[in-house]
């Protein structure tokens, strides 16, 4: 029987010239995050069920991976049975649920204000795509405990030179706030407890369009009076906003406040970013925990526009378990599509690794001699036998990011690849 040796559907096997770009990409975000002053934490890719389901991650939390219970906990001979009987964990979604539970649980020992960096893996059952898949890396700054504007502003200036830091170029960060959109859905004729299900719906809106997010909207608060035409209206609103200023949110009932931080924040990130930086009322965010600003970033590097990143502030995270709330804000760079842009762009790997040769009878001594010269010269260095088909075996070398050949007789005179 042949064995299939694929990766699980929407997973990837990353070969050693793959994880070089991936690796020098992370280094470089991370080096940009450290220099801003934020501090690398790790949390577990299991996480307990009562956090990923507090009910505020929008279409995320539809997602998640459940684990089985084991052992005596696992009765499948209960009549019955329910969801709840059989699963008991699951895989993080994002990096801001997990990062919650961390905070929450050592707050005493943190700095405050909490400035984090995490660089992990999480997981979606969504549908697998180019540059989408089940498993990912995510790339995230957040601070933890400050109110200000100053968070937004030092979490995006981060985010916009780890772009630049490693290659990306032409970027567009778009700019709303969710308070505005609240407003707004207010004035329509919305309960304000509403929200943030009709945002989880305007977020679809360059995805499936005006009529089908109206369509959407009508469908879920079908038992509302006069819900047609209130949906209808929203979407309208919503559009004609979308080449608007933050001013233009006045005539909906949008509040001064919010709209002076928009102001401010874009006047800022236009100073101290190179980013192009716009006002968009249609960047929502899906997650339903986002309470204040909200942020999306796109590159129109490549054949066509794409997202690279997203975040914002959501202060209430902790709320529904503590009954305080806890000023917070955060960015996550999807590293995916940053390795991707980088592929296409032929932005290889900075490589500094190089084949010493030597013929199969070499003293063992000898060989670990001349190795430790090439290592004390700041190369990477791979001893190999000499190989019979030295055409395709340098062919390999190449593909696989080594920029040259030393012969053991010859440690002086590199042959580049």
């Amino acid at each position: 029987m042949k064995i299939n040796t694929n990766p699980v559907k929407g997973t990837i096997d990353y070969l050693p010239a793959d994880m070089e770009l991936r690796q020098q990409a992370i280094n470089k975000i991370l080096a940009t995050f450290k220099a801003h002053g934020f501090l690398q934490v790790k949390t577990p890719i299991l996480e307990n069920l009562e956090w990923l389901t507090h009910g505020d991650s929008g279409d995320n939390q539809k997602l998640m991976f459940k684990t089985i219970k084991r052992g005596e906990k696992l009765d499948l001979s209960k009549p019955n049975l329910t969801e709840e009987d059989i699963v008991e964990e699951g895989l993080r979604y994002d990096l801001t649920v997990p990062l919650a539970r961390l905070y929450a649980g050592n707050r005493e020992k943190l700095v405050s204000p909490f400035k984090a960096i995490q660089i992990d893996e999480s997981f979606r059952a969504e549908k697998p795509q180019r540059g989408r898949n089940r498993q990912f890396t995510q790339c995230d700054i957040d601070i933890w405990g400050d109110a200000s504007i100053f968070a937004e502003c030092e979490i995006m200036i981060a985010a916009m030179q780890a772009y630049k830091a490693v290659g990306i170029g032409s970027i567009i960060l778009k700019v709303n706030d969710r308070r505005a959109l609240a407003s707004i859905i207010k004035w329509v004729g919305f309960d304000p407890a509403d929200a943030n299900r009709v945002c989880v719906s305007l977020d679809k809106l360059d995805k499936i369009g005006e009529e089908k997010v109206a369509q959407e909207i009508f469908i879920n608060f079908a038992h509302l009076d006069g819900i047609e035409k209130k949906a209808k209206q929203l979407v309208q609103i919503i559009s004609r906003l979308k080449n608007g200023t933050p001013a233009d949110l006045l005539k909906y009932g949008v509040e001064n406040d919010v709209v002076e931080n928009l102001d401010n924040l874009i006047k800022a990130l236009k100073k101290y970013t190179t980013a192009q930086v716009v006002f968009d009322i249609t960047v929502v965010r899906g997650q339903g925990y986002y309470t204040g600003t909200v942020f999306e970033c796109y590159t129109t590097e490549g054949n066509f526009t794409r997202a690279i990143g997203g975040g914002g502030r959501y202060d209430r995270m902790l709320e529904k378990f503590f009954g305080t709330s806890v000023p917070a804000v955060g960015y996550s760079i999807g590293l995916d599509t940053v390795v991707l842009l980088l592929q296409e762009a032929g932005k290889g790997v900075q490589a500094n690794k190089i084949a010493l040769i030597y013929p199969k009878n070499a003293d063992l001594y000898t060989v670990f001699d001349a190795k430790n010269k090439l290592l004390a010269r700041n190369f990477e260095v791979s001893a190999f036998a000499e190989p019979k088909n030295y055409k395709n075996f340098c062919e390999k070398l190449k593909a696989n990011n080594f920029v040259g050949i030393i012969k053991l007789d010859k440690l002086d005179t590199m042959i580049s690849l």
